[in-house]
């Protein structure tokens, strides 16, 4: 048995090494600005709750991302939708699951939402798509300590935490049955089942690189 007064020696060399963990992450410095409804910069006083604005432009990636509501629509925070492809060439070996999420404003599975959401133009435009796995990882900011969010939530309120985690649209390559998903409280990518309902943020645009984007290999 280790005795108690070198356990306590290495236990406190333990401590001051973690205790210098976050100076060897980088921490990275987003650029964003929030766009109003026809797609211009927002020019409102930065309280959403007051004047809220619909999307935000990555000046760096240069993707646009949508904003989510505290009301209940298509919009919502708390909308969920099973991941749902009907596009052979791209969904993995298995279209997925229609309408098994818990929504308003459209069925509830990925595919009817970003139809619904191009429908509708949001901030002016209709080439919105559910974001992939890199893209994701771009608006993450690994140095937030959980239970997060760790993004930049004063530009992206509303956002949920927890197990469920944010769809991307890359299938799992080693199972028809998966798809890659981001968890906003703890930082980083899973596999979550196509029919199992999550959280759905749409983005639209091609990325650039920005040095930010994070991915573990399959």
């Amino acid at each position: 048995m280790m005795p108690i007064k070198k356990y306590f020696t290495i236990s406190l060399l333990l401590l001051a090494m973690l205790s210098g963990c976050d100076k060897l992450v980088p921490v990275y410095v987003f650029d964003l600005t929030r766009l109003a409804a026809d797609g211009t910069e927002y020019k409102g006083n930065n309280n959403y709750q007051e004047q809220p604005w619909p999307c935000v432009r990555d000046n760096k990636s240069g993707l646009i991302w949508e904003v989510k509501t505290s009301a209940p629509g298509l919009h919502a925070a708390t909308n969920t939708y099973t991941w749902y492809s009907s596009d052979k060439a791209t969904n993995g070996g298995w279209e997925g699951k229609l309408d098994g999420g818990a929504c308003t404003g459209s069925r509830c599975d990925t595919e009817a939402f970003v139809a619904a959401v191009n429908a509708e133009r949001l901030c002016g435009y209709n080439d919105w798509r559910l974001p992939n796995r890199v893209d994701l990882s771009s608006i993450v900011d690994v140095t937030v300590r959980m239970p997060g969010p760790t993004l930049a939530v004063a530009y992206f309120p509303n956002t949920q935490s927890g197990v469920a985690g944010y769809f991307s649209a890359t299938p799992f390559r080693m199972h028809e049955s998966g798809a890659w998903a981001w968890r906003f409280d703890q930082a980083f990518d899973f596999v979550a089942m196509k029919d199992k309902p999550a959280y759905v943020k749409l983005v639209r645009g091609t990325a650039k690189t920005t040095g930010n984007e994070k991915t573990s290999t399959d």
